[in-house]
């Protein structure tokens, strides 16, 4: 199986603590692919740093929840905490995007991420690694997403 997760960080040492991330992340399996580090400016929140986000897609014999629970995990590890009453700053945010074309929904866990074709700052790493893949919900490929996506943050890469 496919995952493919988006990691995204906006304290700290924002680059390394994704490049650490997402080398933990290989105890689900190995790194198949992954899209440039881009820049976004938070979505939802007022916040002081801007985000750095990747995607990056592995390859899994894991479940979907065994995955989403090492995620927590790793984001535990390196120093998230969940403040209640909605967005925060954060050193690290691991969201589970896709799973194959599996379409999943438990209280614990959504795939494919409810509301990716909402945000640029998901849909431009994608579509830089899998512009053709079709979304099992919507049945529209990555690219088409973008272009009809309503968010208007820009997202830049970042010169690595």
């Amino acid at each position: 199986m496919e995952v493919t997760l988006l990691f995204g960080s906006n304290q700290g040492d924002r680059q390394a603590l994704i490049r650490q991330a997402m080398q933990q992340m290989t105890v689900i399996g190995p790194i198949k692919c992954s899209s440039s580090l881009y820049e976004t400016a938070p979505w939802g929140f007022e916040a002081d740093n801007a985000f750095y986000n990747i995607a990056v897609t592995y390859t899994t014999a894991l479940s979907p929840t065994d995955v989403l629970h090492h995620c927590l995990e790793t984001e535990k590890q390196l120093g998230r905490t969940r403040p209640a009453g909605g967005y925060a700053s954060r050193t690290m945010d691991i969201d589970i995007i896709l799973y194959d074309q599996q379409v999943i929904s438990t209280p614990e866990l959504t795939i494919p991420h409810p509301r990716m074709a909402l945000r640029n700052f998901v849909l431009i790493p994608l579509n830089e690694i899998m512009p053709e893949y079709i979304h099992p919900v919507t049945h529209r490929t990555i690219a088409s997403l973008l272009q009809s996506c309503p968010d208007t943050l820009e997202v830049h890469p970042i010169q690595q």
